[in-house]
């Protein structure tokens, strides 16, 4: 029997993923996480064999809240890599997914706001995709005078979005995992700082051929109320998704 991480005897209700029904788009969660933590168990989780292994123990002995996680969730040897024996997405989450006092995940906005942003009203559900489809430079003097600034929010808008499988350390590894557990990517806290600086300044529009009238704008309102709070935590995000 594959050792399973914490709660997942709930797991349902550690992951929120018990009112998402598969015959419908799919719903995207932004949680608190360790961004940095994150891109590091990432590096280790690509290598193979002896390698990895060595990664591993390394990792967990220069981190020693990754020690202390695992334990909770019933590993005995959290630097012996071959004790842990869930799949990497669930590794990813466990080890990296911010807690409360309570030992529960760590929520970030208001309800509605997560519900808004969690199933957008357009395409496969994502408001970031529709981000990215429909943004566009504010106008022909921010192109001039601040294109690395709107460049900027587009390269974060696209590692929060694909991250964990578009990047030379992701893969499918991090896509069906246990529980239909599937991570599209993550940002450590500078970098939730920095988009939720770019995302309420003026360097971005809306292009003239947006399907939903203020749609862009209300993506961005509810992205952003989940980056204040994320902020106001001091903690970085993980995007992940449930069909």
């Amino acid at each position: 029997m594959i050792a399973r991480p914490y709660c997942l005897e709930a797991f349902a209700a550690f992951m929120e993923l018990d009112n998402y029904n598969s015959t419908t788009s799919s719903f995207y969660t932004i949680d608190a996480c360790n961004g940095e933590l994150a891109e590091k168990i990432m590096q280790v989780l690509c290598d193979s064999g002896d390698k990895e292994k060595q990664s591993w123990k390394k990792i967990v002995e220069q981190n020693p809240e990754l020690d202390s996680r695992l334990r909770s969730q019933s590993i005995a040897e959290p630097m012996n890599r071959d004790s842990i024996t869930w799949d990497r997405a669930v590794i990813l989450f466990t080890c990296t997914v911010e807690l409360n006092k309570q030992q529960r995940p760590l929520k970030l906005g208001e309800q509605l706001s997560k519900e808004r942003f969690g199933r957008f009203p357009w395409g496969n559900g994502s408001a970031i995709d529709y981000l990215l489809e429909f943004i566009k430079p504010n106008n022909k003097s921010a192109i001039i005078n601040s294109p690395p600034r709107y460049d900027e929010m587009i390269s974060l808008l696209n590692k929060l979005n694909s991250f964990c499988y578009e990047s030379k350390y992701g893969g499918d590894v991090y896509s069906n995992g246990l529980g239909g557990l599937n991570l599209c990517g993550v940002l450590n806290k500078s970098e939730v700082h920095l988009l939720r600086k770019d995302l309420t300044g003026r360097r971005w529009s809306v292009s003239a051929d947006e399907p939903l009238d203020g749609g862009v704008r209300d993506a961005i309102k509810h992205l952003v109320l989940i980056l204040k709070a994320a902020e106001r935590f001091g903690v970085g995000i993980m995007l992940r998704t449930h069909n």
